[in-house]
């Protein structure tokens, strides 16, 4: 990640403390650990930030949000070949999202579920995911 990224989303999360404003760093939280994610640079930085996210949006009660950042939090677990833990992260995502009726976030869940099944040579599984 480039640097002045890196200061800016650290400069919102020192703006936002999560005892005061929750929703806001949790949502820095997320931005955070998504662009350390695409970067590739910090593993183990992007999945600190999306489970403190994950964890803030759950406390707080937005369980869309909440999906959200455990689906990039699962593509995370992937990425560090931490199957198992992705596949529960993707899993509990996927039935929260097919149950607030969000189709399109769903599809990413059960993509996303289909490759770490796969990857775990749970083919059958993986099938099922994808369908």
């Amino acid at each position: 990640m480039a640097a002045p990224e890196r200061d800016i989303l650290s400069a919102r999360l020192r703006t936002y403390p999560v005892d005061r404003y929750p929703v806001q760093h949790a949502t820095n939280q997320f931005h955070l650990g998504s662009v350390l994610l695409r970067d590739g640079g910090d593993p183990g930085a992007a999945l600190a930030a999306l489970t403190i996210a994950r964890d803030v949006f759950e406390q707080v009660g937005m369980t869309l949000e909440r999906s959200k950042a455990a689906v990039m939090l699962g593509v995370a677990l992937h990425g560090v070949r931490r199957l198992e833990n992705a596949a529960e992260e993707l899993d509990r995502a996927a039935r929260d999202l097919d149950t607030l009726d969000q189709p399109v976030e769903l599809a990413a869940a059960c993509y996303n579920l289909g490759l770490v099944r796969h990857a775990a040579g749970e083919l059958e599984g993986a099938r099922a995911a994808w369908r």
